[in-house]
């Protein structure tokens, strides 16, 4: 994509020692890096003693390219800890600043694919909601809250079983905790959300599986797709729910 030599040996092991923290590299160049989170790693700013995923690149970044001091990395959006699936990172601050403006303009699309309790009775659907954040937790707003916002969201059934179904999520607005509090107001918490209502699990059955944006510079469109994890395709066998072809 760049005159970088992305097949440099050099990069190429700091790819492979990336990989071992679970981080995939999807699509690299000059501006972005765009790459795939596992769940149980923070996007940024992790206890002491433990690295994030900022942590991580800025090491991976520094071995590939041979940088002394610490390198740019312009975190543009966050996914929760516990939630894996496709991230766009800026190399530079202008890559950076254009990319925050489009997810703010929402000229970004988000799928995800979310595992939730029980068996849905429609095919499809749109949600809106309006939520505020409250100690930590995202609740549904009151009529006469002052900060809460609109959080809307439209969902395809991918399949059922008797105890679950999988459902593939386009996100019309960016809320924290968003899918989680929705998907629980229609009886279809995420399995291994407790927080939300779902059933107990190691982690919400919930991964951000495309993201779809404009090259800030090139201004050519950009398509990722993170693969779906281990234990993910493991809930679906688990709960009887053929896996996406």
């Amino acid at each position: 994509m760049d005159s970088q030599d992305l097949n440099d040996p050099r990069r190429l092991a700091a790819r492979r020692t990336l990989r071992r923290s679970g981080v995939q590299v999807l699509l690299e160049d000059n501006h972005l890096l765009c790459l795939s989170k596992p769940a149980g790693l923070l996007s940024q700013g992790g206890p002491e003693g433990q690295a994030s995923l900022t942590d991580l690149l800025d090491a991976y970044r520094r071995a590939a390219e041979g940088k002394s001091g610490r390198a740019y990395i312009g975190l543009v959006h966050r996914l929760d800890r516990n939630t894996s699936g496709a991230m766009v990172v800026a190399k530079t601050s202008k890559a950076a600043s254009r990319l925050s403006q489009a997810l703010r303009d929402r000229r970004a699309e988000k799928v995800y694919l979310a595992w939730v309790d029980r068996p849905a009775r429609e095919d499809e659907g749109t949600l809106e909601h309006w939520l505020r954040r409250e100690g930590g937790v995202t609740r549904l707003a009151a009529d006469g809250d002052t900060d809460r916002k609109r959080a809307r969201l439209s969902y395809e059934v991918e399949g059922r079983s008797h105890r679950a179904s999988r459902v593939r999520i386009r996100l019309e607005t960016g809320l924290t905790h968003q899918i989680r509090v929705q998907m629980a107001q229609i009886g279809h918490p995420l399995v291994g959300d407790p927080k939300y209502g779902g059933s107990n699990g190691k982690r919400p059955g919930l991964h951000a599986l495309e993201l779809h944006f404009e090259h800030p510079v090139r201004k050519t469109p950009v398509v990722l797709t993170a693969p779906i994890p281990e234990d993910l395709l493991k809930m679906d066998a688990r709960l009887g729910i053929q896996p996406p072809v």
